[in-house]
């Protein structure tokens, strides 16, 4: 196990492997495509169980039927994006090495000299 020192945190690898594993599986993409696949797959049965229904109030389509599909290959459009282009690794491991904001914006507040003055009122 190695462990490299940025700032002031020293970060492991088990740490990364773990920070890069969650992030990859919280990925947006992964989400929106098994939701889309979710409710695609609800949709399509729908519309082969009761295409009577969807048929006299749409003029003649088969709403359900289309939309259900649609949505299946948006769900999969989704998943082969986020299988064929993860998040990068170093992205997702330069954001545990960077400083905390909230770390940043305690230490201006017990330097208050190192901060930039402006008077009230200006526009500076």
């Amino acid at each position: 196990m190695t462990e490299q020192s940025t700032g002031n945190r020293t970060v492991g690898d088990e740490e990364k492997r773990r920070l890069i594993a969650s992030t990859r599986r919280f990925d947006l993409r992964r989400i929106l495509g098994a939701l889309f696949l979710l409710y695609g797959v609800l949709t399509t049965i729908v519309g082969i169980v009761q295409p009577d229904q969807d048929v006299a109030k749409t003029g003649g389509i088969a709403i359900n039927l289309w939309t259900g599909i649609a949505m299946l290959v948006v769900g999969a459009l989704f998943l082969i994006w986020d299988r064929l282009s993860p998040v990068p690794e170093q992205d997702i491991v330069k954001t545990l090495e960077e400083p905390d904001a909230n770390e940043a914006a305690a230490e201006a507040e017990e330097h208050p000299m190192d901060a930039p003055r402006t008077k009230p009122g200006s526009r500076d």
